[in-house]
């Protein structure tokens, strides 16, 4: 009775071994071998040049009154990331004026997903007949003596594509934002990894207004995605900046005193 018993608890046991053994068998080959890793692109800012001063005579072109004084620059917001930065803008149709946005993220197996972000799209505004994602970038002046920001960009729209190399030896993918297509229902920007974008000092309203600022030393800083949309592979590397002395009146002037960290070239 004894050895009977025995042996059907050997037997329960053998038994319960292999129905254990089958599951783990049946998860591990389910489980992708070699499954596929995103390449998520690192949005940052080069370093900020050509800082000057435009003084306004009249209310031509972006001066938004006589006697304006603007802080110009150029800025240039790079991909430095393992994948490419893309964004696609869609609307059902032409009377919904804006684009939602989804984020297009790479993998290394040649695949991509579709993220949605609250991001969105909408064109011209700023004397360009293209599309452009609201506040990609954005600008600000800071008092260095008390903290206070004093000053925002006028610019909101960027059309953003591959015009400035940063570092890659491959040739340029994204062109620019739907030119000229008013009506167009789905709209593609991006910047290839080692590639840049950029806004020259003269651009419509890249500047700072700063007529009523007093002399001192300021900081001018840039950021990337600051609201974070966007995935990314660092969200701690989107800003730079540059400390200015301001000279302030009729002949208002603007040196740089020193330069913070900015993005760096990939290689290759």
């Amino acid at each position: 009775m004894v050895d009977a018993l025995g042996r059907n608890r050997v037997v329960l046991l053998l038994c319960a071994a292999a129905v254990t053994l089958a599951v783990a068998l049946t998860v591990a080959a389910s489980k992708p071998v070699g499954a596929a890793t995103d390449q998520l692109p690192d949005l940052g800012m080069d370093k900020l040049t050509s800082i000057q001063i435009k003084k306004c005579t009249n209310t031509t072109g972006d001066c938004a009154y006589a006697g304006q004084r603007q802080l110009r620059f150029d800025t240039r917001v790079v991909n430095i990331g393992a994948g490419a930065f893309e964004a696609n803008g869609s609307r059902p149709d032409t009377s919904t004026p804006t684009l939602s946005v989804t984020q297009r993220i790479f993998d290394d197996a040649g695949a991509y997903r579709d993220v949605p972000t609250t991001a969105e799209m909408f064109y011209a505004g700023d004397g360009h007949t293209h599309w452009h994602l609201r506040d990609l970038e954005s600008y600000e002046l800071i008092r260095l003596d008390n903290g206070v920001k004093v000053g925002t960009g006028a610019k909101e729209g960027f059309c953003f594509w591959d015009n400035y190399r940063f570092g890659s030896t491959a040739d340029p993918y994204y062109i620019q934002c739907s030119n000229n297509q008013p009506d167009a229902l789905a709209v593609k920007m991006g910047l290839s990894r080692g590639w840049g974008d950029t806004y020259g000092a003269g651009t419509v309203d890249q500047y700072i207004d700063v007529t009523n600022l007093t002399s001192g030393h300021y900081r001018l800083q840039a950021t990337a995605d600051a609201a974070n949309w966007f995935v990314e592979s660092n969200n701690t590397n989107n800003l730079t900046w540059v400390d200015v002395q301001l000279k302030a009146g009729p002949n208002t002037k603007a040196s740089v005193l020193r330069y913070g960290p900015s993005a760096q070239p990939i290689s290759g």
